[in-house]
């Protein structure tokens, strides 16, 4: 295998710039640490928290050349290791720990000031969408031995929150998979498929709460043959290079919430729970999440509160309410693609008939989970999953379309008035868009919309939701945010995408953005349509004012 080679000046730059990008996201989390400190008596797990986030920022500042940083954050964590073990008094070193995460938000923000920015065109830059996933503890290995590709996506991913490993062989990923087991793989095969993949490749990996790490497998060749190895290396997904940024969001999406916090969900159905117990402790033992209900009159309130990935029913001769569950759930929109398996005392053809008759997808034993029986459903709600994530998405942009962002977005409320927390929105509009439209065309129209929410994507939280509105306005939910940390990041985003032109179609399109922005603390109910018009009224006073800017207000 060949050593990955040192990057060149200009691709190193850019890099950089990523990774300057970024300060604004670190800068929020320190302060929010710190918050949580102040605020609890039990010291030890958010003293933890922020020790993970100080130790992050001295890893990639130290490889990103920003020393002075590095040495900061360094002296940061030094202090507060001497706290967790033990070594000194948490009352002793709060006043110069505090101290210290003071400065190194100072340092952050004096580094993101006074950063020259390129003037290059950034979309150079290969761009990955947003992975709007939970667990920023999940670990992601990439594996290449391509230089330019290895160290951009292991720094785009870092900047969206994840634990990256990078690794120029498998070998020395291998290797530390015995002491760092990652949740998911990428695999780089090379420029003409040089690594091979086989069993061996896959089972040397150290695995997670004995579930295997998921792999994704990535190459320039886009041929049957590389497909078909992919296949039977059961890689969860395949992609060519250039990756398509939508995409790869999607399934990588998909991949780590069935790892994650949000894990798979089965919604049981049967009068007698005691007949399919077996079933219910074999899907617990795979990391999913069970829900059992004897009877049907409620079903539609299970299916909206639980969100089950996945429906079992279990036949009765005697009975057919069961016909009129899987009846019910289809007639519900939301729900019509649902899969549904029967759960069957036996193996009768007309069992099987009726079944499938009433509207079920398939047809399981309902005395024990086999093997194949598990692959059945795991499959099943693995398809369920990707064709939800493109249901959701607005077509052009990749971002959430309207529907789904305006649901999302009343579930962050409802969580954020359950454990009383800021939250803000914010409205964008693209500047005189038609008239980007009329001079340049549709086809340049759509790109920079496009543009604008990749740019949105990659620089916002995991856990900040970014939806199209309508037309060329962008809806920005950020959860857990109070307005100066808003603020700050989303001026920081307009500055910088004014500061590029956009080059497509021998274009040159300079494009800017005006934004309304609303914080509340919900402290009384409190709805998504509020928080818009709000946002919405901010933003023409945005507009009224010249444009390019940011109006801020409390709700």
């Amino acid at each position: 295998m060949k050593e990955v080679k040192p990057l060149d000046k200009d691709k190193f730059e850019r890099i950089r710039e990523i990774y300057v990008e970024s300060f604004p996201e670190k800068i929020q989390e320190l302060r929010q640490c710190w918050a949580e400190l102040n605020a609890t008596d039990s010291y030890h797990a958010s003293l933890a928290k922020l020790r993970i986030e100080v130790h992050n920022i001295a890893g990639s500042s130290g490889s990103h050349e920003f020393n002075d940083l590095h040495a900061l954050a360094k002296q940061v964590e030094s202090n507060i290791v001497k706290v967790l073990d033990e070594k000194s008094s948490w009352n002793n070193e709060k006043k110069e720990i505090g101290n210290l995460v003071q400065q190194l938000v100072d340092k952050l923000e004096t580094e993101m000031l006074n950063y020259n920015f390129s003037e290059d065109d950034e979309d150079n830059i290969p761009r990955l969408d947003a992975l709007q996933l939970s667990h920023r503890e999940l670990v992601i290995f990439i594996i290449s031995h391509r230089s330019v590709e290895l160290s951009l996506l292991s720094n785009l991913l870092e900047s969206r929150g994840f634990t990256v490993i990078a690794f120029n062989t498998i070998d020395r990923a291998q290797a530390m998979s015995q002491t760092v087991a990652p949740s998911i793989v990428v695999l780089d095969l090379g420029d003409a498929n040089q690594i091979k993949l086989n069993k061996d490749t896959k089972e040397t990996f150290q695995s997670i709460d004995n579930q295997p790490p998921a792999f994704v497998v990535i190459s320039r060749r886009d041929d049957v043959d590389t497909r078909k190895m992919a296949a039977k290396f059961e890689a969860e997904a395949f992609f060519a290079t250039p990756i398509n940024a939508h995409n790869f969001s999607s399934t990588l999406d998909v991949v780590l919430e069935s790892r994650g916090s949000n894990a798979c969900r089965v919604l049981l159905i049967d009068k007698q729970r005691q007949r399919i117990s077996s079933i219910e402790k074999a899907l617990l033992r795979e990391n999913i999440k069970c829900r059992m209900i004897g009877a049907i009159d409620n079903i539609v309130d299970e299916l909206v509160n639980f969100k089950p990935d996945l429906i079992l029913i279990a036949y009765d001769n005697d009975d057919t309410s069961w016909k009129d569950a899987t009846r019910i759930i289809r007639l519900h929109e939301s729900h019509f693609n649902m899969p549904i398996i029967f759960l069957l005392d036996d193996d009768s053809k007309q069992a099987k008939l009726d079944a499938l008759r009433a509207g079920a997808d398939d047809c399981i034993s309902r005395h024990e989970l086999t093997d194949e029986q598990f692959q059945i459903l795991k499959q099943r709600i693995l398809r369920f999953r990707r064709a939800n994530h493109l249901i959701i998405m607005d077509s052009l942009t990749g971002a959430l379309n309207r529907d789904a962002f305006l649901e999302r977005a009343n579930e962050e409320i409802s969580l954020a008035i359950r454990r009383s927390e800021s939250i803000c929105l914010a409205m964008i509009d693209v500047d005189h868009f038609k008239q980007i439209n009329d001079e340049n065309g549709h086809v340049v129209g759509d790109y920079v919309l496009r543009h604008i929410s990749d740019y949105l994507n990659n620089r916002l939280r995991r856990s900040d939701v970014v939806g199209r509105y309508a037309g060329d306005e962008f809806l920005v939910l950020l959860p857990d945010t109070d307005l100066d940390s808003a603020y700050l990041v989303l001026d920081m985003i307009r500055k910088n995408l004014v500061a590029h032109n956009i080059k497509v179609n021998n274009a040159d399109v300079r494009v800017s953005i005006s934004l309304g922005l609303i914080a509340a603390r919900p402290t009384e109910p409190l709805d998504i349509e509020t928080l818009i018009v709000d946002a919405d009224k901010k933003l023409y006073e945005a507009k009224v004012a010249g444009r390019n800017m940011l109006v801020a207000g409390i709700a």
